[in-house]
């Protein structure tokens, strides 16, 4: 009898326990982590991604008035310090925003100036090349230079720009000066140099660079005048302490730096239990390459032992901002970011919000919620059908020992306005910015961070970014003061690569599309239609024509919580469409994942040909649309794997 008592309070309490464990709740840590993209001072100037007007560039150089130097007739600087020819006397500087001049003795009648941290270096009123050291004032004779308008050094050599639009180099070591041609640029009329780049100011006030480290390369235009940021009429450029200055035909001097509203940044939500975590970033850019992102994603996984299936990274797709991919079909100052930007300024951002946002990992509770929004609209489709997924999904994390909330929010929106005046080239995050700020001022939230929807077809429907901002955290404030929906349970996740097979081109149907845009001049389509055809072209002639087009699915699981981020720019019928697989599941969809190498259109988007679904492959360099069947094979993989 004893001994049946004990096995039956031996099954109730291991009854108990097992009722416990099956209610148990998960304990989640949560961390974040912010860092900024904004540019630094150099690079000068950047091309800002998304708009391909106006045909001349959109550049983010804005000269700064910064005082006057009278009767300047030749500019120059060092690492310190700024020279000028000032009423015919020498001057110098100490390089800033509060410029200080001294008088130098100088005998010479100095037409061109250049200078570098130990000599000056001229051409005189006689057409001779002279020289003679900063902190001794003694002109000499080294060799003849009667056309030059320009002159520049840099590092041991010196480099001359001619009236003939030639450009040369020669040694500063001692011995004989001898000029070698190693470009042309027509209408130079100033040069400066800065880490391994030629600086050509043109009569049409261009801005350009050339890279001494890469041969053949041509010159980039960098900046142009545009009568907003960049309004002056420069007759001098010059480089001291680095910091390009410029001086008008007025004798204004300027200093150059980027416009900026100064909010572009990486944002990352860490999220751990147990074993399992996944990281979940937003990036203020345009879009980044596939090649990017594993490799940032390699170095996480080899310093952090997470897997690149734990990683989504997610472009806010603001058309404001600095370009960090490759689109050889657009103009040639678009077709490759700056390195110094994205792998300078981007890529270290990027580990380091990662890295930031593990180490801050701390117990929190995660809530989701669902509102909706009236900020877009579908730009392109019309008739019975025009979709628009108008959700707002909101993921808040609450730190279990301060309070502190941290917001991640999703929906599909282009932030594409406005492109006209002063705020075209000013870099900003646009609306996803406007909308983070307003949070944290407004609604008690710590931390928010943005996830691009599947905004592919979906446009503001204000042009005003600071109101489609305003007017999107006011809907995320009535999701916030609802009750949310606690999450609980496992993490888990997951990528797929789906690929979708191209019908190239033949050479001959190349060679007539690029006969049929030659004629066209100046018309911005043509002439991407012809970048086009010369990419594909010589992808044919070297066998590399791919043959087939990725489209990388990542799905993460918080508990109850579904994140499913496609890669390219995703259509908002893949929101709708992938939520009806979970009808009764919490499921949030984000395109611009991973990889921004195109639209990723539905069968109303091809057969219809619009942008989205033709136009945009051009501009992209894809070999080819993708087949009308893409949205429904996507979304039947997407059903059979049901991660």
């Amino acid at each position: 009898m004893l001994i049946k008592l004990k096995y039956i309070v031996y099954l109730l309490v291991a009854n108990l326990l097992c009722c416990a464990a099956g209610y148990a709740q998960t304990h989640y840590k949560a961390g974040f982590a912010k860092t900024s993209i904004e540019p630094k001072a150099y690079p000068f100037s950047l091309a800002l991604a998304g708009y391909g007007f106006p045909r001349e560039g959109r550049f983010s150089l804005e000269w700064v008035a910064n005082g006057t130097v009278t009767n300047c007739t030749a500019l120059s600087g060092n690492i310190s310090s700024l020279f000028a020819v000032n009423n015919g006397n020498l001057m110098r500087a100490k390089a800033g925003v509060n410029l200080h001049w001294t008088k130098l003795n100088s005998s010479a009648v100095i037409k061109v100036l250049t200078a570098d941290n130990k000599n000056l270096y001229a051409v005189d009123d006689n057409g001779n090349f002279i020289k003679t050291k900063i902190n001794h004032l003694a002109w000499e004779i080294t060799a003849s230079a009667l056309k030059a308008v320009a002159l520049t050094v840099l590092g041991h050599n010196i480099y001359m720009a001619d009236s003939s639009g030639v450009i040369s180099v020669a040694s500063t070591k001692p011995g004989k000066i001898s000029w070698r041609k190693i470009s042309t640029l027509p209408n130079v009329i100033s040069l400066t140099a800065h880490k391994g780049g030629l600086y050509a100011l043109t009569a049409n006030d261009d801005l350009m660079r050339l890279d001494l480290n890469k041969r053949n390369e041509p010159w980039l235009k960098i900046a142009r005048y545009n009568g907003a940021s960049y309004d002056v009429h420069l007759k001098f450029i010059a480089v001291a302490g680095d910091v390009l200055y410029g001086v008008d035909n007025n004798n204004s001097l300027f200093f150059a730096r980027h416009l900026t509203t100064g909010n572009l940044s990486v944002t990352a939500l860490a999220v751990t239990t147990g074993k399992q975590k996944v990281v979940i970033v937003g990036v203020d850019v345009c879009g980044l390459g596939y090649d990017f992102v594993s490799a940032v994603k390699h170095e996480i996984t080899r310093k952090y032992h997470i897997p690149a299936s734990a990683l989504l990274i997610n472009s806010s797709h603001t058309h404001f901002g600095p370009v960090a991919q490759h689109w050889p079909a657009w103009p040639e100052y678009y077709q490759q970011p700056d390195s110094a930007y994205l792998y300078g300024v981007v890529k270290g951002a990027l580990v380091d919000a990662i890295a930031g946002a593990l180490k801050n990992l701390a117990p929190s509770d995660l809530y989701f919620g669902r509102g909706k929004t009236a900020i877009g609209k579908n730009r392109v489709l019309t008739g019975n059908y025009v979709p628009y997924d108008n959700d707002v999904d909101v993921l808040s994390t609450v730190n279990k020992s301060t309070g502190l909330k941290t917001i991640l929010f999703l929906t599909g929106c282009h932030a594409v306005f406005k492109n006209e005046e002063a705020e075209s080239y000013t870099i900003s995050a646009n609306f996803p910015g406007g909308t983070r700020s307003a949070l944290r001022k407004s609604a008690n939230v710590a931390n928010a961070l943005f996830i691009q929807g599947c905004g592919g077809d979906i446009n503001p429907v204000d042009e005003n970014h600071t109101n489609t901002g305003n007017m999107l955290a006011a809907d995320i404030e009535q999701i916030l003061n609802k009750p949310m929906k606690k999450l609980d349970g496992d993490i888990s996740f997951f990528m797929e690569q789906i690929d979708f097979p191209v019908k190239p081109w033949t050479k001959e149907q190349i060679l007539a599309f690029k006969k049929e845009n030659e004629n066209d001049n100046k018309d911005v389509y043509a002439e991407k239609n012809v970048r086009w055809a010369n990419r594909m072209l010589q992808l044919n002639k070297a066998g590399k024509i791919p043959s087939s087009m990725p489209v990388y699915v990542q799905t993460i699981n918080i508990g109850s919580w579904k994140l499913v981020g496609l890669s390219r720019e995703a259509v908002t019928d893949y929101s709708l469409g992938i939520k009806k697989l979970w009808p009764d599941s919490f499921v949030s969809v984000a395109g611009y994942c991973n990889d921004v190498s195109s639209y990723l259109p539905t069968s109303q988007h091809i057969k219809a040909a619009t942008y989205e679904g033709l136009d945009s492959f051009f501009w992209y360099a894809q070999p080819s649309v993708f087949p009308e069947s893409v949205y429904e094979t996507l979304l039947n993989d997407i059903k059979t794997k049901n991660h």
